[in-house]
């Protein structure tokens, strides 16, 4: 059997996206183990060590579908991991605002929120696959 050259082409975009979209799943719960579960705690539950320590109640993660009628509400997880924005209603920003964190880490200004987003994005799709 002889596969053209489209055939194979297709084949490894495939294969190159599938290895692209675990090795992002992997850096999107790295991150999370990273800035996240200290408060949050590895499975999203709110048991972090530092928890005890914190004024606020730490939200469960894993209830966030839940509570909002089945979706998972990925926009207001960005809004919140980013926390340089404000979202109305929500006051002052009770978690760490990682957004200027990331922004810092980017060496080239022409970037700097493209990266960003893209951090958070990753780490909100993590939490995404947290949800009961």
């Amino acid at each position: 059997m002889r596969f053209g050259f489209p055939v194979i082409a297709m084949g490894w975009i495939l294969i190159s996206q599938s290895v692209v979209l675990g090795a992002a799943a992997d850096a999107g719960k790295d991150m999370y183990v990273q800035y996240c579960s200290s408060c949050h705690g590895r499975d999203g539950r709110g048991g972090g060590a530092v928890s005890p320590f914190l004024k606020v109640k730490v939200p469960d993660l894993t209830l966030l579908r839940k509570r909002n009628k089945g979706v998972y509400p990925a926009d207001l997880v960005i809004l919140a991991i980013d926390g340089r924005r404000t979202i109305r209603g929500h006051g002052e920003p009770k978690m760490p605002v990682w957004g200027e964190s990331f922004s810092r880490e980017v060496k080239d200004p022409k970037v700097t929120e493209v990266v960003t987003l893209q951090k958070e994005k990753m780490i909100a799709d993590y939490v995404a696959t947290l949800q009961q």
